[in-house]
C-alpha cells in the first residue's frame, strides 16, 4: 500500500528509499498497516479523529470555529541513536543560552554585538541587574529542527518566550496508540513523564517544598487553551485568567477563589504582555514576590538575528563545539551579505527578526517573482528587520489521505521540548512534536494551517 505512493522517490523520505522500498526502522510499521488494509485503516483513522474531538484536542485559529488539531496518526520513528544526539544538543544549547541571558542582564556579555542586542524588540532594559530565581531565565525551551537525512538534524530556530506544543506531542501519541495499537507491534517506545519534571522544576525555583503555582492563560478563546487546560490538570495547579489575579497590600500576587483568596508563589505564564493581563505583576516580579516561568527577558534570544551567535555562546560559556548544526544564516546589516542575498533571492528564506508562529517567514523559492521583488525592496530599505537563511530541502514523511486511502509525502519538522530546573539540570522529552506541512508547501507551523503526527523514539 505504501509503495504505490507517487512520492516514494523523494530522496529524503524518512519512510521509503528512492526505489520505493521500506527503510528498516519502518518495516514493522508498514507491515502492520498492510495487515490492517485500507478499509480498516480508514475506520481506525475516523475513530482517532472522533477521540480527538471528544477530548477537545484543539488549536483554535478562529475562536468562532471549533476545530480539532489536524493529525496524521501514522507515527514518525526516531531511532534511539539519533535521539541521543538531539537530546544532548538541545540540553547543551539551553544551558549556553541561559548563561548568556544571565550575562546580558546581570554581567557583561561579550558574544553578541551590542547594536544587535539593543535593537532587539524583546530585550528588556528594566531587567538590568535583576537576577531571577536560582539564576535561571529559561525554564521551558522549544527548538525547531529539520532532518537532513543520514540521522543529521539542523536547527531552524529557538523558542524561549512561551514555547507551546508539548501537549500536542503527548496527545497525538496517546490517541494514535489508543485507536491503532497494532502500529506499535515490534517497537520498544521510550517513555517519558513531563508531570514529574515540571513539578520538580516548579519546586526547585521556590523557597517552599510545596509552592502554590498557577497557570496564567489568555482565556478560553486563546488558540492554545486546550494545552493550558490540559497542563493545569496534569500538574494539579489552578488555571487562571488575568482578572483572577491581583497584587495584594503586601506586594505579593493573590488569586481570587470561591473558597477564599490565596497567595501565589509561582506563575507558569502563557501570556506575553503581563501588565495588560495583571497590572502591577512586573513590579511584584522585580521585587522577588513571585516566580515567573519562563522568566522575563528570555525573548532576547527569540530574536532571529541573535540566533546567529548561539554556536558562539556554546563555545564561550561551555568551552565545547555545538553538537547540532544550525541553518546557515545571513546578517543583513552587512553590505556583502545583502548583496549576496539580493543576487540569490529566489533560493533563500527571509525571516523577520521578531516573527513567530510561522508569521514573517518567506520561503522565496515557493513565491512568485512579484512577491520576491516586493520583499527585495523591503530588504533594501530595512535590512535590520530581516535575516536570510539558506533554503533546506529537508525530509518528508508519509501522510494518509483518509478519503482516498492513499499515502503522500509532506515536509515535516520537529519541535523538541526541554525543561531546566533551579539546579541547572535539563530534561529533554523524547519524541518531540512532528509538524506536517500542507500540500505543496514547506511551512509546517500549526498557526499557518499545518498538521501534526505522533513521534516515537524507538530502541
Amino acid at each position: 500500500m505504501l509503495t504505490d505512493t507517487s512520492t516514494a522517490g523523494h530522496p529524503l523520505n524518512e519512510c521509503l528509499n528512492p526505489d520505493g522500498s521500506v527503510k528498516p526502522v519502518y518495516r514493522n510499521l508498514v507491515n502492520a498497516i498492510d495487515s490492517l488494509g485500507v478499509p480498516e485503516l480508514q475506520r481506525r483513522w475516523g475513530d482517532a479523529n472522533h477521540r480527538a474531538a471528544l477530548d477537545a484536542f484543539t488549536f483554535m485559529l478562529d475562536p468562532r470555529e471549533f476545530r480539532t488539531v489536524p493529525t496524521d496518526w501514522m507515527p514518525r520513528l526516531i531511532p534511539e541513536g539519533e535521539w541521543d544526539v538531539i537530546s544532548r544538543g538541545v540540553a547543551q544549547r539551553l544551558k549556553a543560552i541561559n548563561r548568556f541571558l544571565l550575562d546580558l542582564y546581570c554581567g557583561e556579555q561579550e558574544v553578541v554585538p551590542p547594536d544587535v542586542m539593543y535593537s532587539c524588540q524583546y530585550f528588556n532594559p528594566e531587567l538590568l541587574d535583576y537576577r531571577p530565581a536560582r539564576d535561571v531565565f529559561v525554564h521551558i525551551y522549544g527548538i525547531d529542527l529539520v532532518h537532513m537525512g543520514d540521522g543529521r538534524y539542523v536547527i531552524l530556530e529557538d523558542n524561549l518566550r512561551i514555547p507551546s506544543g508539548i501537549t500536542y506531542q503527548m496527545k497525538s501519541a496517546e490517541i494514535g496508540l489508543g485507536a491503532i495499537p497494532e502500529l506499535a507491534a515490534g517497537y520498544d517506545i521510550i517513555p517519558y513523564d513531563i508531570r514529574a519534571a515540571y513539578q520538580e522544576m516548579f519546586a526547585s525555583l521556590c523557597e517552599k517544598d510545596s509552592p502554590v503555582c498557577v497557570l496564567l492563560t489568555d482565556s478560553k478563546y486563546g488558540s492554545a487553551f486546550f494545552e493550558h487546560r490540559y497542563l493545569s490538570e496534569l500538574f494539579g495547579i489552578t488555571l487562571v485568567e488575568g482578572s483572577d489575579l491581583y497584587i495584594g497590600a503586601n506586594g505579593r500576587v493573590w488569586a481570587r477563589a470561591m473558597g477564599g483568596d490565596f497567595e501565589v508563589d509561582l506563575i507558569y505564564r502563557r501570556v506575553e504582555d503581563l501588565e495588560l493581563f495583571v497590572p502591577g505583576l512586573t513590579e511584584a516580579y522585580l521585587d522577588h514576590k513571585v516566580v515567573l516561568v519562563n522568566a522575563m527577558g528570555t525573548g532576547a534570544c527569540d530574536d532571529k538575528l541573535v540566533f546567529l551567535w548561539v554556536p558562539d555562546m556554546i563555545e564561550h560559556y561551555l568551552g565545547e563545539p555545538a553538537i547540532l548544526d544550525q541553518a546557515v544564516s545571513y546578517d543583513l546589516r552587512s553590505p556583502a551579505n545583502r548583496e549576496y542575498v539580493l543576487q540569490n533571492l529566489d533560493s533563500l528564506v527571509l525571516k523577520t527578526r521578531q516573527g513567530y508562529g510561522g508569521l514573517g517567514v518567506f520561503i522565496l523559492p515557493d513565491l512568485d517573482k512579484g512577491y520576491r521583488s516586493r520583499l527585495a525592496q523591503q530588504l533594501i530599505e530595512q535590512p535590520q528587520v530581516f535575516i536570510a537563511q539558506e533554503t533546506l530541502d529537508f525530509s518528508q514523511h508519509l501522510v494518509f489521505d483518509e478519503s482516498s486511502g492513499e499515502f503522500e509525502g509532506r515536509y515535516v519538522d520537529l519541535r523538541v521540548f526541554a525543561v531546566q530546573n533551579g539546579h541547572g539540570e535539563v530534561t529533554v522529552f523524547p519524541g518531540g512534536l512532528t509538524r506536517v506541512s500542507e500540500a505543496n508547501s514547506r511551512v509546517t507551523n500549526n498557526s499557518s494551517g499545518g498538521s501534526c503526527k505522533p513521534s516515537w523514539v524507538v530502541r
